[in-house]
């Protein structure tokens, strides 16, 4: 979308990433929910989680990232990690597969899905098939935030199994997309960038966003 609105990448992923940072902080303060571990993916969804990530940390959290699948093929994501390192964000780098792993998901108090976006499609190769697994699971029972769409999810239908990640915040970019209609939980839209032109060609109904908020909940 970003040549049609006139946004660069970077700076839709900057959006976003404000965006789902600032419904964490509405929804999970950092006085009762200080540590904040992402799950990021290969992708702009993994993009949008990195930002965020960031931001959580100019807000007052203890925020770190498992980013498994590295995106070697953009500067933007490897100038997003130069970013994090430099704010002195923890990167994971414990297999899912270690026991390690384990403690690290128990010290936190949210787990972020910023794995899969609208465009992904299966099949799930490893080692996000374990994360989902783990996801799905959420044995320490952790509250987990999914940026965009449910990791898994399929962008119209949604659920594509029985079992599937039932996030508890989801945070819809740009416009709900339509699987969003099958979730249930606390709900924001972080679209505060699309122009009434953008909108009214793609038919997308515009929230009323309140003082400097980037999110508006929506259920």
């Amino acid at each position: 979308m970003s040549p049609v609105v006139g946004y660069s990448l970077d700076q839709l992923m900057e959006l976003a990433g404000l965006a789902v940072a600032q419904a964490i902080y509405k929804t999970y303060p950092p006085e009762s929910h200080p540590n904040v571990l992402f799950l990021v993916g290969p992708g702009n969804n993994g993009g949008d989680g990195l930002v965020a990530c960031r931001h959580l940390k100019l807000l007052g959290y203890n925020p770190s990232y498992y980013y498994p699948k590295q995106n070697r093929k953009i500067p933007l994501f490897e100038s997003l990690q130069t970013q994090l390192a430099l704010f002195k964000i923890p990167e994971v780098k414990t297999s899912i597969n270690d026991d390690g792993f384990k403690e690290v998901v128990l010290k936190a108090d949210i787990l972020v899905d910023s794995i899969f976006g609208f465009s992904f499609s299966p099949p799930i190769r490893e080692p996000f098939g374990s994360i989902i697994d783990m996801l799905i699971r959420n044995e320490f029972d952790k509250p987990i935030v999914s940026v965009d769409i449910p990791s898994g999810w399929n962008v119209d239908e949604g659920p594509v199994h029985d079992i599937s990640i039932q996030p508890s915040m989801l945070v819809s970019l740009t416009a709900p997309k339509p699987c969003s209609l099958r979730f249930t939980g606390i709900h924001y839209l972080g679209g505060r960038f699309i122009s009434a032109e953008i909108s009214k060609k793609y038919d997308i109904t515009a929230p009323e966003y309140s003082g400097i908020d980037q999110v508006c909940r929506i259920n």
